[in-house]
């Protein structure tokens, strides 16, 4: 297997392992652990996938400790929430704009298998559906810098939607936590409407209801 390639896999195997939970902030990441647990024969694509994500600003590094997972704080949560409002709203209004009908139909179908969550009561299920309409809301706008922020910001807004996974698995009980979801299917219409200033302010609303449900 080409090294490019095990480099992929060893960085969207460890962001799955971060967006699951399997990590928790302040957790250091060890280089050996990862290349055991992905089962791979060297600590190279490891090495360059944790890279990746410091770059990206996904994790911190300290010197001679190695890379973890930064923590959260209430300052912290409100900048990232603003940002989030900020550069999503763009991401909405963009799509709105510039995506073709078969995106707008892809991004539909994603809104359907976001219903299923009502079955599962999963978080790590929602968490990656959810995660799903956003950045393709974001890769649809056609603009690869509100992508790119998108990616990060959402991740790291996730962070603090996890460390309130307790209360997140009673709500998604409950009709509730629906909200999110009907919320998606607003925002969808909008894009489908090719109407840039209602999906911008309903994108808005649903990233400040997201900020203040924790």
């Amino acid at each position: 297997m080409k090294k490019e390639n095990l480099e992929e896999i060893a960085y969207n195997a460890i962001m799955k392992l971060i967006v699951s939970n399997h990590f928790l902030p302040g957790e250091f990441l060890l280089e050996t652990e990862l290349t055991a647990l992905l089962n791979l024969n060297s600590r190279t694509p490891v090495h360059h996938a944790l890279g990746q994500l410091v770059a990206k600003g996904f994790l911190d590094k300290k010197k001679k400790k190695g890379c973890f997972i930064p923590l959260p704080t209430p300052e912290d949560a409100e900048h990232v929430f603003f940002a989030r409002e900020n550069i999503e709203s763009q991401t909405a209004r963009s799509a709105a704009m510039h995506a073709t009908d078969e995106e707008i139909k892809e991004l539909g179908l994603i809104i359907e298998k976001e219903a299923d969550i009502r079955k599962s009561g999963n978080l790590v299920t929602y968490s990656s559906i959810n995660q799903n309409f956003h950045t393709y809301v974001a890769t649809i706008s056609k603009n690869r810098y509100l992508q790119q922020f998108c990616e990060y910001i959402f991740w790291r807004s996730n962070s603090y939607v996890f460390l309130n996974h307790y209360r997140f698995k009673l709500k998604v009980k409950g009709e509730k936590f629906m909200d999110s979801p009907l919320q998606h299917l607003s925002i969808f219409a909008a894009i489908k409407d090719r109407n840039p200033e209602e999906a911008a302010r309903l994108m808005l609303e649903h990233v400040r209801c997201t900020y203040n449900g924790i």
